[in-house]
């Protein structure tokens, strides 16, 4: 008796391990989820591609900061310098550095804005047609001035009137000086101010006639425009053109009249191209 008792005492200190089912499981699972008790590495792998992205904008970030701390708000990267390369002769270069200057020194060169800054000097500096900006790191700002060029010369025709120069837009550029009195003359009856423009339809018309009749190798003197019609000097001769009709045509039919007529050795007063048939007026 004792000896059986012995063995049930050895028995219980060594249980069996219990085996389990695939669908106990299973049912393990079932009740684990009903808990709320999830698996870690399940976990782990479903928020990975958030944890990822949060790293990734972290870095980001930290970079951002030094960056903005370290190169932006550096004081090697301010602007200390503005170059001004062009101009002088109808666009004032000291008062345009002033404003350049007053507009960026100080400022950082990566927060300048050109494109703002290319909007101001040509608003304020009609006389430039042309105003580019480019950064020259780490601290200096290059303004290349492009100015007007000067085409012809524009008066009102009365007698010891002021002669000023006009580009092709009808901008007016100042008052003639001896380098430019070769230019051809517009006679205009309008307002002329420096530093503004000209009635839009004067100077197409004008700059037309201009082309057109230095491409014939005609020397017209002087042009004095109408709304309708514009008036040429020719050497002694008076041209009349229509505004009306196509300048390239006006002009060809007067280059191949004057050209016979000088061949033919005739003194002419007046040539009228205005209408269908040419008027012609000799002395």
């Amino acid at each position: 008796m004792k000896h059986i008792n012995s063995r049930k005492e050895i028995t219980s200190r060594h249980p069996r391990p219990v085996q389990t089912s695939g669908n106990q499981l299973l049912l393990n699972k079932i009740k684990n989820r009903r808990r709320g008790i999830k698996n870690p590495r399940i976990l782990a792998r479903k928020y990975r591609v958030f944890i990822n992205i949060f790293v990734i904008f972290l870095v980001l970030g930290a970079v951002g900061y030094l960056s903005y701390k370290y190169i932006y708000l550096s004081p090697r990267f301010s602007v200390k310098k503005v170059s001004v390369v062009g101009g002088g002769k109808f666009v004032n270069l000291e008062d345009f550095k002033n404003i350049s200057e007053q507009k960026v020194l100080g400022q950082s060169i990566f927060s300048t804005n050109s494109r703002e800054l290319k909007k101001t000097l040509k608003d304020n500096f009609l006389g430039a047609r042309r105003v580019e900006v480019s950064l020259d790191y780490p601290d200096a700002l290059v303004i290349k001035v492009e100015e007007r060029v000067p085409v012809a010369v524009v008066t009102s025709g009365k007698k010891d009137a002021v002669h000023y120069l006009i580009d092709s837009e009808g901008y007016v550029l100042g008052e003639v000086s001896d380098e430019f009195m070769n230019l051809p003359e517009i006679i205009y009856e309008g307002e002329i101010r420096v530093g503004a423009f000209l009635e839009a339809q004067v100077v197409p018309v004008s700059i037309e006639i201009l082309s057109e009749v230095g491409k014939a190798g005609l020397n017209i003197s002087s042009i004095s425009f109408r709304e309708r019609y514009s008036r040429l000097r020719l050497g002694s001769t008076d041209v009349y053109l229509s505004n009306m009709k196509d300048i390239k045509e006006s002009v060809w039919k007067l280059e191949k009249l004057y050209k016979t007529l000088l061949l033919e050795g005739k003194s002419v007063i007046k040539i009228d191209l205005r209408y269908d048939k040419v008027i012609v007026l000799y002395e």
